[in-house]
């Protein structure tokens, strides 16, 4: 094999390589006016009320269910609203929850705040993925839905 033919790679690797470094980088950002949540809620074996503050800091919400069935009430979605930045309608995350056992966790929504049928119970020894969507982001009138 003559090497000859492979002399323009490197000058192009040189190139490209930042560039596509770059481009990652730039990928990886998102334009959320939520906290930056990257941490996980312990409930242990207890039913649990979270704040609008903790839904938006919290990514996990892991719960023993090894001895029974357990609740997650959620908050308002005023209170939702309020913890965010700059919250715009259409705005999306995400939040999952574990029912780490042989019993189910119940979701119960706050005012406001619409539960997808599918987001109601999370069965025994899953975990389950899901969104919530900001509807209407204005004082008074905020509403959300959790698919």
């Amino acid at each position: 094999m003559n090497l000859n033919h492979f002399r323009w790679y490197l000058p192009v690797m040189v190139a490209v390589l930042p560039l596509s470094l770059l481009f990652l980088s730039s990928c990886s950002t998102t334009s959320s006016s939520s906290s930056s949540s990257s941490e996980f809620y312990n409930a242990g074996n207890a039913s649990i009320s979270v704040t609008g503050a903790q839904f938006d800091q919290f990514e996990l919400y892991a719960f023993d269910t090894s001895s029974s069935a357990l609740t997650l009430a959620l908050p308002s979605a005023a209170d939702i609203i309020d913890n965010l930045s700059s919250p715009i309608v259409g705005e999306v995350f995400f939040f999952a929850v574990s029912a780490e056992g042989a019993y189910s966790v119940t979701l119960t929504p706050g005012t406001n705040l619409n539960l997808n049928a599918s987001a109601k119970t999370v069965p025994p020894n899953t975990t389950v993925t899901m969104y919530c969507e900001l509807d209407n982001v204005t004082s008074g009138n905020e509403e959300a839905t959790i698919f």
